[in-house]
């Protein structure tokens, strides 16, 4: 009987450990459309360091990045930059997102080193696109060498009226970047 009993309770130890991770459904949302290869626009210079991240279960897409208004300065290890973002974003999602926010990442071979977010003003309904944009300055310290400097775009959050949203980063190695996430 007592031998029964355990196998019982492993058994049932064993098939909550197999519980699926939450993603998009834990959320009650289904992202509903094919993705879009973004646009990215700004100053000659910076437009090759800008890379979106791919986030495949984000109910947030993020279509277009215009950086017109940004600079960057590099100078014996620190960076400053003063960030003039505007995002076109989508709910590619079946429901309305509360809120969201969409972060510009300043990363070096030597780790992040700065950045900014853009929180949305108002809700978004499910296919709706929308712009938004963000102005700041930022510095800090990180190593710039052999040209391993990365901005990076990605949606952070996305709030639903019952849930909040963590979308994956898939960040390539093949950037070279160290983050500190």
């Amino acid at each position: 009987m007592f031998l029964a009993l355990l196998l019982l309770c492993v058994s049932f130890g064993v098939s909550l450990a197999r519980k699926p991770q939450q993603n998009g459904s834990s959320c009650g949302f289904t992202v509903q459309a094919e993705s879009v290869d973004p646009t990215v626009k700004g100053p000659d210079e910076l437009v090759p360091l800008v890379h979106v991240i791919e986030q495949p279960d984000s109910p947030i897409e993020i279509v277009s990045v215009d950086l017109t208004g940004m600079w960057l300065s590099i100078s014996h290890e620190r960076t400053t930059e003063h960030f003039c973002e505007k995002y076109r974003v989508r709910n590619r999602s079946n429901r309305t997102v509360r809120d969201f926010e969409v972060m510009l990442m300043l990363a070096t071979s030597g780790g992040a080193s700065g950045g900014s977010g853009t929180l949305s003003s108002s809700p978004l309904l499910s296919g709706q696109s929308v712009d938004v944009d963000s102005c700041g300055t930022g510095g800090g310290a990180g190593s710039a060498e052999n040209n391993y400097v990365r901005l990076l775009v990605y949606v952070e959050k996305a709030d639903f009226e019952d849930c909040y949203y963590k979308p994956s980063l898939r960040l390539p190695r093949s950037l070279k970047v160290h983050t500190t996430w």
